[in-house]
Formats: C-alpha cells, sequence, structure tokens
C-alpha cells in the first residue's frame, strides 16, 4: 500500500449569522482536508483545523507530500515520527517557516488520512479496527452562544429546542464575559432547559484566577456538570505548567468538575493538565493535534489516572475512537445548520444524533467520503484533482 498522491483543500462558507463566544464571533464554517491514495486506489480522508488552513495545507503540499510519496500507508507510527521529527525534531530548520500548532494540525490530516486506509484494507469500521465494539456514543448539544442582537430568553429557546429534537441530555453554554452577565445567562438557560438536562459551561479561556473567584460562587447553584477551560492560556509557550497550575489554583475554588485539553497539543503536555489541574474530562482534539496516532497515546495516559474522554468537536472523527476506548466517554454535537454548514454536505456519510447519541455509519475506516463538488465551489486553497 504505497502512498501514489497526497491531496489538499480548505474551505469557507458563512454561517447564518455569527455565532458569539466569550473571546469574539465565529462568522464562518471552515474545514481543511486531507485525501491521500495508494498505488492500487485506496483513499483515506483526514482533515484539521484550529490553526490557519492556508499554513496547514502548505505545509502538507510542501514539506510532507515529497517524503509521504512511495512510503507504505500503513506505517502510521513511522510517518508520524518522520513528518514531526522533519519539522519540530532537534535538526529541524530554525526558525520554523510555520507555526507548531500548524505542523501538528497538518500531521493530523495525514495520520488521520493514513489511518483510513489501514481500516479501509482491513474491511473495518474505524472502531473495530481499534479494537472497539460499534455502538452509539453520548453526546451533548454545544449550543447557546452569544448573539448580542438576539434576546437571551430566544437563544434559550432555541438550544432548547434543539435539544428536544436530538433527545440530548446535555447541554454545553458559552459564559465568560462578566459576572453579572453569566449568572443572568444560566438563569435563563436553566430555566428553558428544566433540571434534568445536564448543563455544562465553556468560557473559552476568558478568565484569570481573580474573576474565577469572583464568579464561581455565583454560578455553582446552577448546578453544572463541567466548567471547561476558565483559565487563560493565551501567554503560554511550549510549557503548559503555568497555565495548568493556574487551572488548578481555579479548580481548587470550586466543586464544579474542570475540563481542559483541546488546546493541549501533546501527550506531555496534557500529563501536564493530569499533574497540575485536576481536571475530570480530557478534551484532547486530534484533528487539531497530532491526529489519531497521538490522540491514543493520550487516551492510555488518561485511561491510567481514571480520566474519561470527552474530546473537543469533530465529533465525525472523533465518534469512533470513543466508541473503541474503555474511558471514551461523549463527543460535542452542534446544530449544524446554524454553526457548521459545510460538514454534512463535505462528508457524505456524516454520523447522525438521535436519542441524545451519535449515530455512525457500520462501513469501512472512517465511514465517510468527501464531496468533491462542494470543494470546487467553495474551496479557498485547492490542490484537489477532483
Amino acid at each position: 500500500m504505497k502512498i501514489a498522491k497526497v491531496e489538499t483543500a480548505w474551505i469557507k462558507m458563512p454561517l447564518p449569522k455569527p455565532r458569539g463566544l466569550s473571546i469574539g464571533p465565529i462568522t464562518h464554517s471552515t474545514e481543511a482536508v486531507c485525501r491521500i491514495t495508494t498505488e492500487g486506489g485506496l483513499a483515506g480522508i483526514g482533515a484539521a483545523r484550529g490553526s490557519p488552513l492556508k499554513e496547514i495545507c502548505e505545509i502538507i503540499d510542501t514539506a510532507f507530500k515529497p517524503m509521504l510519496l512511495g512510503q507504505a500507508a500503513h506505517r502510521t507510527e513511522h510517518l508520524w515520527g518522520r513528518m514531526h521529527d522533519r519539522l519540530l525534531g532537534a535538526d529541524a530548520p530554525r526558525p520554523l517557516p510555520w507555526k507548531p500548532r500548524s505542523v501538528l494540525a497538518a500531521i493530523a490530516a495525514v495520520d488521520l488520512a493514513l489511518w483510513d486506509i489501514k481500516a479501509k484494507a482491513a474491511g473495518l469500521s474505524m472502531c473495530e479496527y481499534l479494537g472497539g465494539q460499534p455502538h452509539p456514543v453520548e453526546a451533548y448539544l454545544s449550543d447557546a452562544f452569544y448573539s448580542d442582537d438576539q434576546p437571551l430568553e430566544e437563544i434559550a429557546a432555541e438550544a432548547a429546542e434543539t435539544l428536544a429534537e436530538g433527545g440530548f441530555g446535555y447541554l454545553k453554554a458559552r459564559i465568560g464575559r462578566d459576572p453579572d452577565d453569566d449568572v443572568a445567562r444560566l438563569r435563563t438557560f436553566r430555566k428553558a432547559i428544566g433540571d434534568d438536562i445536564k448543563l455544562m459551561v465553556d468560557v473559552n479561556l476568558a478568565w484569570d484566577v481573580d474573576k474565577a473567584r469572583a464568579t464561581l460562587p455565583r454560578i455553582e447553584p446552577f448546578d453544572l456538570f463541567w466548567l471547561e477551560e476558565p483559565n487563560n492560556l493565551r501567554s503560554r509557550d511550549q510549557d503548559f505548567s503555568a497555565p495548568d497550575r493556574q487551572l488548578g489554583q481555579i479548580g481548587r475554588l470550586t466543586s464544579i468538575p474542570l475540563a481542559t485539553g483541546e488546546n493541549h497539543e501533546t501527550l506531555t503536555q496534557c500529563l501536564s493538565a493530569i499533574q497540575h489541574a485536576s481536571l475530570r474530562y480530557m478534551q484532547f482534539d486530534m484533528v487539531k493535534n497530532g491526529g489519531l496516532t497521538e490522540f491514543l497515546r493520550v487516551a492510555a495516559l488518561c485511561q491510567a489516572h481514571g480520566i474519561p474522554l470527552a474530546p473537543h468537536h469533530v465529533a465525525h472523527f472523533h465518534v469512533q475512537p470513543v466508541a473503541a476506548m474503555p474511558n471514551g466517554f461523549i463527543v460535542e454535537a452542534f446544530n449544524n445548520a446554524k454553526q457548521h454548514v459545510a460538514w454534512p454536505d463535505l462528508f457524505p456519510g456524516y454520523p447522525v444524533v438521535r436519542d441524545g447519541k451519535m449515530h455512525f455509519a457500520d462501513l469501512p475506516g472512517w465511514g465517510m467520503t468527501v464531496n468533491d463538488d462542494l470543494i470546487r465551489r467553495h474551496g479557498v486553497r485547492v490542490c484537489w484533482d477532483a
């Protein structure tokens, strides 16, 4: 199974209206896609995000493609190491022309495509290929965004409607701008969804310890299932110990369980979170950070520490590894018509949510293909043969 072709593209589609976080609005649905084809015609797909998509595709096309062509596609660990060492190892070029985060995202897109090829060659779904028993996976609705031109009661009512339609038992809401506003939002959301729905909150890195100290006593009465990324990671470098210690400080101020990991880029950084932050749920995002190869390392680390996996975002790739792992817990789902308009059409075979669980097809590999026509119509940078 030698690699004969490596293709990349990234697309950008406007949302019907911006979806706000504490740190600013989301205005478009975007995705970087990688397709790798073997000499025998077997094709695998991967995706990446979390860094400039133009940069991710450039890294794959210019730095990785020449070293991948002619290599055995099934040697994922070997190829992961070669890609990593090429740009992030001790002998990598300095200064590096790209951000390390973009390199890890580029590795992720390639790695996911290679794993897709391996599972397809075996005729197994990714869950089965990883040794798991396929089954629907618990999903939470990621919603209740900021919308400055929409009444809070309307935001809450829309979230409650989507919850009911999907049969979700969990809702994640956005907070973090101001303590008074946080309380008003949570009071409105809890009233709209009732007491039986488990309510999570995502601060999106908007607090420091002082702001956490001022806010936490006021939001604890809303019976929150987890508190996500309440610390400030923006000043971090490759050493995560300082922000993880800050997260640990915040954790000692509250009984609300902590969730983090989407911005922890490596196994070593995830270990730092476990050691210093006392997290209860790991949100490592393999589509941003190194792909399935790194995800499996993080999953084993978390299993050793009794930490459930709740990976951030992109559930159409995360759902099968979560189903396969003994500590797999939950995936993040959205109202795609408002949040990720590209996903269902971009990836035919996209998994669906019913009765609060994400169901994936019992097909080889990721169980999805790529819509070449959508890439032609919405591609921004396209190195694709379609």
